[in-house]
């Protein structure tokens, strides 16, 4: 979940991960350079676009204890629906689906079980395995492949991807990779278990697939963990550098998320609300209220005032995507944001146009009733199973990501208070919507806390051992010089009904964050020779 600046333990291959800092520069991605593995990504409820010969690898990476719809079975059905809108477009050689829980048995089991969106098509036949044409009965190579062990799905899904890869490098063709399943915001992958030993970091797949993915475009899906709809990186494989139409900052800001709702929210209910025409308030009253309205608002606008908070909030959270509580896919031109970001579709006859894709769609069955047997959150909609208990498992899944992503953090005194807070709400078996929201709201800023810490190249410490290297010169100088910038990053955005309890371990913003944006600087000026003053007088400027 939040990006790993210090070191995750994660085993790959049996190859030990770096203790070091990866880059000593201080400047932003552009999405335009390529030569990352982890670059601006955005999310969308639009398929991505895909070439009719592109390499297609898909896997489900829920184990079978947890793929019930009340449980990770969204992901499943995620899994389904890819596979409903991609087969039969792409060649059969040119994909490969593998899944840890026997999804053809589920389905065949309970056939209306699975369904996706808000329009609830049963994508249960997607998993029907489809005889291949020929003397005999021959498997297809785009049936689903069902692998239980966690060693041996990875195994398969590297090899599997090198496979496609080969192909689509000798012939230049594309290469989507769809991951549906425990993941974390970097996009890495938890096979069977969420911890470091179960952990497939994105960036070792593409170590381990070698020069090759220098050739190839690649595009690589994963579930949103904070909204609904998919976080899409299309940098993964050529580092060349190409035109978008998003600029730094439309990325930037999707990638920040509800970093900022706090102080976001609060100038939309203030004086600087932007719809708010301020040459007709009198600066009188504006001198002496702290905000438009009374003190206690009516219930009716207190109301409103709750949902406009939500509202904002959810956007952010989704990444500024048009649909941020509804995960269902959307065959609108005017919001596919793959165009608005990256550029406009590929045209037949080489690529599928999202009316071709929603004809496909349209043509699965759907269920008798439109409405969902048990409603979710209502901060959430239909994301994460759609359901209370969908969404509250996904929550302490989130919280168990969470111990994976900042290990130094955790062994700390604070951090153990911290835990035991978390251990708390995880042991309560219905919890009401507020904690929820609490919770929720809490895990995603510590989340994003970390995608900004990335977004300077700061990726990948061993907090400890860092701090071990430092002078008590060099230590002194961050806390002087840049102290000021733990200062700008607000704390989590509490929901409306919940105070702001400044005793509460929860509610503290997660530091270590915001202490390697600060060391990050620190860095920059042993490399580029600037002095402390004068970049502290900037950073105190851009405030």
């Amino acid at each position: 979940m939040d990006m790993p600046l210090s070191s995750k333990a994660a085993a790959s291959g049996g190859r030990q991960q770096s203790f070091t800092p990866s880059v000593k520069e201080f400047a932003p991605r552009t999405v335009e350079a390529k030569n990352r593995i982890i670059t601006s990504s955005f999310i969308t409820q639009t398929i991505p676009s895909a070439h009719r010969y592109a390499g297609v690898i898909g896997i489900c990476n829920v184990p079978g204890d947890k793929a019930g719809m009340n449980d990770l079975g969204w992901h499943v059905a995620d899994f389904l629906a890819f596979r409903a809108l991609l087969c039969g477009t792409n060649p059969p050689k040119a994909q490969a689906w593998l899944a840890m829980c026997d999804i053809p048995a589920l389905v065949e089991a309970n056939p209306s079980c699975y369904t996706h969106g808000k329009d609830r098509r049963l994508v249960g036949p997607a998993a029907v395995p489809e005889p291949r044409q020929g003397p005999g009965r021959l498997t297809r190579e785009d049936n689903i492949q069902v692998e239980a062990s966690a060693k041996g799905l990875r195994e398969k899904f590297i090899q599997a991807v090198t496979n496609k890869l080969h192909i689509a490098k000798n012939n230049n063709y594309p290469l989507l990779i769809i991951v549906c399943g425990p993941t974390s915001i970097e996009q890495d992958i938890y096979f069977g278990k969420v911890d470091s030993n179960h952990q497939y970091a994105l960036k070792d797949l593409r170590h381990d697939l070698g020069y090759s993915i220098n050739h190839v475009d690649a595009v690589v899906v994963t579930p949103s963990l904070f909204s609904a709809g998919w976080q899409v990186n299309t940098s993964f494989g050529r580092p060349t550098c190409t035109e978008v139409c998003g600029n730094e900052t439309e990325f930037l800001a999707g990638q920040c998320g509800g970093l900022f709702a706090q102080d976001i929210v609060r100038s939309f209910i203030g004086w600087e609300c932007p719809v708010l025409d301020g040459n007709k308030v009198d600066p009188k009253i504006k001198g002496s209220e702290r905000f438009p309205g009374p003190v206690r608002p009516p219930g009716a606008v207190e109301t409103l005032l709750a949902r406009l908070q939500i509202t904002i909030q959810s956007y952010l959270m989704g990444g500024l995507s048009s649909s941020p509580t509804n995960h269902s896919f959307s065959f609108d031109k005017r919001n596919d944001e793959w165009e608005a970001l990256i550029g406009r579709r590929g045209k037949l006859p080489d690529y599928q146009t999202l009316e071709d894709y929603e004809l496909k769609w349209s043509a699965l069955p759907a269920t008798r009733t439109l409405e969902s047997p048990e409603a979710g959150f209502p901060f959430l909609g239909n994301a994460f199973g759609g359901t209370r208990l969908s969404q509250t498992n996904h929550i302490r899944y989130l919280i168990e990501e969470s111990y994976v992503a900042w290990p130094d953090y955790w062994v700390s005194s604070f951090g153990q208070e911290t835990r035991r807070e978390f251990e708390r709400f995880i042991r309560v078996v219905q919890p009401d919507d507020s904690q929820c929201h609490e919770i929720f709201n809490i895990l995603e800023h510590r989340a994003r806390m970390s995608i900004l810490a990335d977004a300077i190249r700061c990726r990948d410490w061993n907090c400890s051992k860092w701090k071990q290297n430092l002078t008590n010169a060099d230590r002194s100088s961050l806390i002087r010089d840049f102290g000021t910038v733990i200062d700008i990053v607000p704390g989590p955005n509490m929901p409306p009904g919940i105070n702001r309890n400044s005793l509460s371990r929860l509610q503290t913003r997660l530091e270590s964050g915001a202490s390697y944006l600060r060391a990050a600087l620190g860095i920059r000026l042993s490399t580029m020779g600037t002095p402390s003053e004068v970049s502290a007088s900037h950073i105190n400027t851009c405030k």
